[in-house]
Order: C-alpha cells, then sequence, then structure tokens
C-alpha cells in the first residue's frame, strides 16, 4: 500500500525540482507495475465473466494504460517530466468511472462466480485502484503546485491536506444531504449535533474521508427520515449526533441516529458488495431516468463526491464495502453497531500523523 508518510515526504515544502523528479520516479517505478498486476488479475476471471461488456472495458483500459506509461519507466534519459505528467492526467480522466463500471458487469455475473470469489477479486482490485490513483494525483498535483509557487501556508502538500478539520467538512455533508433528504421526503431531521473534539486538526486526503463521510451521513439521515414517516412522525424528525475524539494516535468519529437499526437478517450483508438485487437496480435505473427527484437522491454520491470512485454508485451496493476500503487504506476501521428498535451507530477511526513522522521515511 502507499502511505500518508511517502506521500507527504514527497512533497514536503519547499518543492523542488527534485522533490518533483523524486515523486515522478516513484510514478515512473511504480505504476506499470500495479497496472500488470491488474491485467493479470483480470485474466485469471472466469472466460465467460471476462467477456462481460463491462469488464471487458476496464479490462481493455488497464490494459492500454499500460502499454502507454511502461514506455515512461525509469531509464537514464527519464527527463520529460512534463510530457510523463500529461499523460497521467489522461491516465486519471479514462479511469474515472472504474468502479460503477465494474460493479454493473459483476452485477450481471454473479450466478457465474462465487461470492468469495468476488469479493476477493473486488476488494484487491479497489485496494490496488486507492493507490494508483493516489500515486498519479500526487504527482500531478505537486507538478500544479511548484507552478503556481503554492507554500506550506495552504496546508496542502499536493492533494493531501495537513490542517484537515473534520468538523468543518461534516457539517459540510450534513448540509448538503439534509437538502437533498428534504428534496427527495419533504422533510429532515433536525440539525446535526456535533460535538465531542470539535477543534481536532489532522493530516489526510480530504476527498477519501469527504466521500465516506457523504456516505455515512446519507445512510443515517435516509434511516432515521424513512422510520419516523413510516411511524407518521412527520415534525421534530431527531437529529443525528456525531463526536469526534482525538487521540494520540488516531482520530475517532461516530455517527448515531435514530433510524430504527437494521435487522438481523439484513446486517451480515451490508458490507457486501453483492448486497443489492439486479431487480432492485432495474427498477431504480428506470425511475432516475425520469429526472424525478428520487432519482436527484440516489445520485448524492455523484454529486457529493469525486473522491476517485466515480458515479453513480446508488443502489449499486458498492457504499459501504467502498467506505470501509477508504477507510482502512491507511490504517483506519468501520465499524458499524445496530441497535434494532433505536438506530445505529457507526465508528470510523482514522490513523493520525503529522509532518514530524514523515521525516527519513524511505522513498
Amino acid at each position: 500500500p502507499v502511505t500518508l508518510k511517502q506521500l507527504v515526504r514527497f512533497g514536503q515544502p519547499p518543492i523542488t525540482s527534485q522533490s518533483i523528479k523524486t515523486c515522478t520516479h516513484y510514478a515512473r517505478s511504480e505504476l506499470p507495475v500495479r497496472l500488470a498486476r491488474r491485467v493479470r488479475a483480470f485474466q485469471s476471471l472466469p472466460f465467460i465473466v471476462g467477456t462481460n461488456p463491462f469488464i471487458k472495458e476496464i479490462y481493455s483500459l488497464y490494459y492500454d494504460s499500460f502499454e502507454k506509461l511502461v514506455q515512461y519507466y525509469p531509464s537514464e534519459n527519464s527527463d520529460n517530466d512534463q510530457e510523463f505528467i500529461e499523460h497521467l492526467k489522461a491516465f486519471v480522466e479514462r479511469h474515472s468511472d472504474n468502479i460503477p463500471t465494474l460493479a454493473r458487469g459483476f452485477l450481471e455475473c454473479k450466478q457465474y462466480m462465487n461470492t468469495q470469489d468476488m469479493t476477493h477479486f473486488l476488494d484487491d482490485m479497489i485496494q490496488a485502484r486507492i493507490g494508483i490513483r493516489l500515486i498519479a494525483e500526487q504527482a500531478i498535483s505537486l507538478m500544479q503546485q511548484q507552478k503556481d509557487d503554492a507554500n506550506a501556508s495552504s496546508g496542502y502538500i499536493g492533494i493531501i491536506d495537513t490542517q484537515i478539520k473534520p468538523d468543518k467538512l461534516i457539517r459540510h455533508c450534513c448540509d448538503f444531504v439534509a437538502e437533498l433528504c428534504e428534496f427527495h421526503y419533504g422533510l429532515r431531521p433536525e440539525e446535526a449535533v456535533i460535538d465531542g473534539h470539535t477543534n481536532t486538526q489532522f493530516t489526510y486526503v480530504p476527498v477519501h474521508l469527504e466521500y465516506i463521510l457523504t456516505e455515512l451521513i446519507k445512510n443515517a439521515y435516509r434511516a432515521t427520515v424513512e422510520h419516523h414517516r413510516k411511524m407518521g412522525r412527520i415534525t421534530n424528525v431527531p437529529p443525528i449526533q456525531i463526536t469526534i475524539s482525538q487521540g494520540q494516535e488516531d482520530i475517532s468519529i461516530r455517527i448515531r441516529d435514530q433510524g430504527n437499526g437494521i435487522s438481523e437478517e439484513d446486517l451480515p450483508n451490508v458490507f457486501d458488495y453483492s448486497y443489492t438485487t439486479v431487480s432492485k437496480i432495474l427498477q431504480e435505473q428506470d425511475e432516475s431516468e425520469n429526472d424525478g427527484p428520487s432519482g436527484i437522491f440516489r445520485n448524492i454520491a455523484e454529486m457529493a463526491m469525486q473522491s476517485g470512485v466515480g458515479g453513480p454508485l446508488a443502489g449499486l451496493g458498492f457504499g459501504l464495502p467502498l467506505a470501509r476500503m477508504y477507510a482502512r487504506y491507511f490504517g483506519g476501521s468501520l465499524t458499524l453497531v445496530s441497535m434494532r428498535g433505536y438506530g445505529c451507530d457507526v465508528f470510523l477511526k482514522l490513523r493520525h500523523i503529522d509532518e514530524s513522522m514523515a521525516e527519513g521515511v524511505e522513498i
């Protein structure tokens, strides 16, 4: 895995031509190898799965990207960093919707692979994709920062924010979800309660955290509103409560709702990629084509964040599995506790680093 320490170390201020060269050298070395491994993973799929048009499309993308980027593998004449960065920009753009496309492909191929093999393939694929995208986007961002003569006062080192304030990001996500919630259902919970260590500040990739928070807050709002509307309580819908805790080694965020919890039947499946049924997908796709409010609400993932996931993912059963994958990538965790009849507590833990910890990291 790529580590936050590595990414921070590449761009520790001041950003110089040498630090850019070090970062691009790492990208030149790593990306072809990681892409080749993904190509081999696709080639190991059952033949009938590999012929699915969605899966075949992504396989072709990885194969083509490998052939283009392997030409920039480090050599004595690796001086055309600007040309390489331009190719990386095109590469990132081409792969922007990989996960939704794969999701549709595997939904169509569920009967040809057992759940364990499919989960293993998708776990490896998504984890590798996060690393590939981090490497590419950090190189692109550092090059741009050097051009713009950006300094450390902005708090950003490439795509990493060393001064991220989770309470502000949480409030932003809550406001966004609340507006769409009211548009879809005609009501919203009371304003979210954010408490605990609200002055917390740490180093992380903002778009990753935004994706995780939006997915969790969306689920909390939807469960709360749907439960209280079902019970005939359309006024004074209780707020969700979000508590922040800053420890010495990690940042914890608890999201608590009063949405009646998850049934014992559904609870074991909430982190499964294949949790959503194909019939439900087709129904949701038909509804979304009508441009109705429900379609807008379901496409929240597409509108709220483009953290390298692409969109839309709503209804594909990938929301919670992806959120947990992003949380775990840098050593964090995502745990869900259901209290049937009351609601859910979701615990998000993220590893904390500061810039001093990045010193001496081997590259």
